[in-house]
């Protein structure tokens, strides 16, 4: 039998909280003293950490997108690119960089092959 589980109820709510002013779903373990692996184990044990842990992520988004807005409206001082790059990698789903490229059509190569007798000199 394993040792007992460290979770507790309240830690829904201070998830969302810790989340809401901007910081990440792995630091939690940090501010709760349990391991990264401890606090993904949890989301398959307890339905309504993991159903925090959605609302949670939706508040650091939108404490990051305030962030981003006061940066660009000029309210608030910073790296816009530092921004950006914690954005694409925080939000990748939407952020990213993404190129799709399509083709259609049919590509024919012809190969000839001559075989060249020892006495003939190769043609380039």
């Amino acid at each position: 039998m394993g040792r007992p589980t460290d979770y507790k109820s309240e830690y829904c709510e201070e998830l969302i909280q810790h989340m809401a002013e901007g910081f990440s779903f792995e630091s939690f373990a940090g501010k709760v003293r349990a391991s990264k692996q401890t606090i993904y184990d949890w989301l398959d044990a307890h339905p309504e950490f993991l159903d925090a842990k959605k609302e949670a992520f939706e508040q650091s988004r939108l404490f990051w997108e305030s962030v981003g807005i006061n940066l660009t409206t000029g309210k608030l001082n910073g790296n816009p690119t530092t921004w950006i790059f914690n954005m694409k990698n925080r939000f990748k789903q939407e952020w990213r960089d993404k190129q799709e490229v399509e083709q259609s059509g049919t590509i024919t190569k012809q190969i000839i092959y001559e075989p060249q007798s020892g006495n003939e000199p190769i043609k380039d």
